[in-house]
């Protein structure tokens, strides 16, 4: 049984209550380790988390290293101040799903956009199930209005993977961007781009951006290098 020291809280990232700590700080997750609930701790004060979203959107980076999780004791949990729900207001979520790029490459890019703030919170997984074979991915995302019209289109994202074999295969990265919050309000569509060719993608997409054409051309153009999920 562990003793409590002052300045320290006794905490355990594997479900039990027991190794001491120093007292974590902000965008740590506490979990109960008498009920389960989990928190966000934000300038001293823990919200409870109702969904992942609202912990994505708080700009949290929830690659499966980070946040630190920490199980408390009932006790050292009501110790930290209550803050109320962990909510994000009005978001808008993007899925693409885990795509299929050939060759057994994979891409997966999700996240939310908060139409109040303009801030846009997102990861992409970039794998491969190939023995040697690595590439570089990236990923770009469009918001789009009623009539097909760009809103605003994120940077690239460009991350790579090696082969099962010889390296890191499969990773996760978070990234973050931020548009005009008045523009949100025009957002009725988005499209997901996953390509494995980053560089014949850009030359795409710069044509496209001067063309002025809607969406929907760039989906078409970009058909040879890219994989595109629209919502």
């Amino acid at each position: 049984m562990s003793q409590e020291v002052p300045g320290k809280t006794n905490v355990s990232t594997h479900g039990k209550p027991a190794l001491e700590q120093a007292d974590p700080t902000d965008g740590t997750i506490l979990v109960s380790a008498a009920n389960g609930v989990p928190y966000l701790l934000q300038d001293g004060r823990r919200k409870q988390i109702l969904s992942p979203a609202s912990v994505l959107a708080a700009g949290v980076d929830v690659r499966s290293s980070t946040p630190q999780q920490l199980t408390l004791t009932e006790k050292q949990i009501q110790r930290i101040p209550f803050a109320g729900l962990l909510t994000p207001g009005a978001i808008r979520q993007f899925d693409s799903g885990l795509m299929h790029l050939g060759a057994n490459h994979w891409m997966r890019t999700w996240g939310v956009l908060d139409l109040g703030t303009g801030q846009i919170s997102a990861q992409t997984r970039t794998a491969t199930f190939t023995w040697f074979g690595g590439y570089h991915g990236a990923t770009y995302v469009i918001f789009s209005d009623a009539h097909d019209a760009p809103v605003f289109q994120s940077g690239s994202h460009r991350y790579g993977v090696d082969g099962t074999v010889i390296g890191v295969s499969d990773r996760t990265d978070a990234w973050w961007e931020s548009m005009p919050p008045t523009d949100t309000v025009r957002i009725a569509h988005h499209a997901i781009f996953l390509t494995w060719a980053p560089d014949s993608f850009e030359k795409i997409l710069g044509r496209w951006a001067e063309s002025g054409e809607k969406v929907a051309s760039l989906v078409a153009d970009v058909a040879a290098v890219a994989t595109v999920f629209a919502g």
